[in-house]
């Protein structure tokens, strides 16, 4: 049996995810693709435009074999720790034989050979790059300067989009972990992470960001543009005309922050001291949550990065110990895999991840308290609340409560 994995938001599925499941499948003859998907909310620092759930049912009903769920701890968090977390999760389950993701340099040898100078080189590139970034450069640019002048000229490519950071980091993380796990790499069909226009043609694979645009504007549009059943599966839950949005969140975001504001945001993850007080100094402009990031953003602080923030503020995602700069030394904690959903077919892979696995599988959160304990539980715990202020935004009929996780039955296609 051999299984490959894909780390993925899924937000929503399309035609270039489509394209990288059948892809996979057939380049490495794998007999099954687990997916190791964003809960509710995802790594730029906004919600899914849908449920988990909605979207592990658009995976299974594309080919997806199972979904696992990205703790949200990692999922809102950097690409580095979006990455290492999806990757000590595929690590720990002791099943899967490739992790296949798409890129726009296409060549898996590249990101092997800089990933390995990455993390064997691993204090002196990050003490260059720290001091770079309190110059005011990005993080990309930064670590790509720390390198030596052969170096950065020879992986620049790497640097140079969401796709092949993102690559790089899954590969930087296998080789921390020396993980048995072999990385496959593609040429990316789709159009750019950041384009906005649907393709002018149902061939041209649009991205997954043109595709949230267009719900918003001119919903119809996108039906040329998913997969029949993920377009089905939007109108019936009503998205093509209410997609969730970050600013779904505003009032629960100003509350949050006017609740505490006196005692400050330093203790968030991902939130330093200055950020923390101008924070507070512009609260009495708060609007909405997109228009306070704009009003937060600066050369320094990318938009990205304080909307991840405000989100772990909204969500009470707290610092935490693992995520310090020597990570790369040691695993970081994922002590359990939460399935979303499978489809029939794949029992006898869950069969071999729960004979192998050196972390439970969480069928059913109702049970967990028989298989994980202190931080472990709190974790997962802490991705039940994440989903609880997801679904208390959502419309629903007058008296019906909103969606409970610990009763909900898994998807299965």
């Amino acid at each position: 049996m051999k299984t490959a994995a894909v780390i993925a938001e899924y937000n929503p599925f399309h035609k270039g995810h489509l394209y990288h499941i059948e892809k996979t499948r057939r380049e490495t003859g794998a007999d099954f693709i687990l997916a190791v998907m964003s809960g509710d909310f995802v790594q730029r620092g906004a919600p899914a435009l849908t449920n988990k759930f909605n979207r592990t049912k658009m995976a299974l009903s594309c080919g997806v074999d199972a979904v696992i769920e990205l703790p949200a701890l990692y999922a809102l968090s950097s690409a580095e720790f979006f990455a290492g977390g999806a990757v000590a999760l595929l690590d720990a389950l002791h099943v899967v034989d490739v992790l296949s993701f798409g890129s726009e340099a296409g060549e898996i040898s590249l990101f092997e050979e800089c990933a390995s100078m990455l993390v064997h080189n691993h204090e002196e590139i990050s003490c260059r790059t720290r001091k770079l970034l309190k110059k005011g450069c990005s993080y990309p640019a930064a670590r790509l300067q720390a390198l030596s002048s052969d170096e950065g000229s020879r992986f620049s490519p790497l640097f140079s989009s969401p796709n092949n950071i993102l690559g790089l980091e899954y590969c930087k993380a296998l080789y921390a972990l020396n993980s048995t796990i072999r990385p496959f790499t593609f040429s990316r069909r789709d159009r750019g992470y950041h384009d906005t226009s649907l393709g002018e043609t149902p061939s041209c694979l649009s991205s997954a960001s043109a595709i949230r645009r267009a719900l918003a504007h001119e919903p119809g549009a996108v039906k040329n543009h998913v997969p029949e059943h993920v377009y089905e599966i939007l109108r019936e839950m009503r998205l093509l005309t209410r997609p969730v949005t970050e600013d779904s969140f505003s009032q629960l975001l100003y509350y949050k922050l006017l609740l505490e504001k006196e005692q400050g945001f330093a203790g968030y993850l991902d939130c330093t001291k200055d950020l923390s007080d101008k924070i507070c100094k512009n609260l009495p402009r708060f609007t909405t949550f997109t228009g306070f990031v704009r009003l937060l953003k600066s050369k320094e602080l990318t938009y990205t990065r304080i909307s991840r923030v405000l989100m772990h503020i909204l969500l009470d995602i707290k610092k935490q110990e693992a995520f310090l700069p020597d990570f790369t030394r040691r695993k970081l904690p994922v002590p359990y895999a939460r399935l979303l959903g499978f489809r029939k077919e794949a029992s006898v892979l869950l069969k071999a991840i729960r004979q192998n696995s050196a972390i439970p599988l969480i069928t059913r959160p109702a049970h967990a308290r028989r298989l994980l304990a202190g931080d472990d539980y709190d974790m997962l715990m802490q991705d039940i609340r994440c989903g609880c202020v997801y679904e208390s935004i959502l419309p629903r009929p007058e008296g019906e409560p909103p969606l409970n996780e610990f009763s909900r039955p898994l998807e299965r296609v």
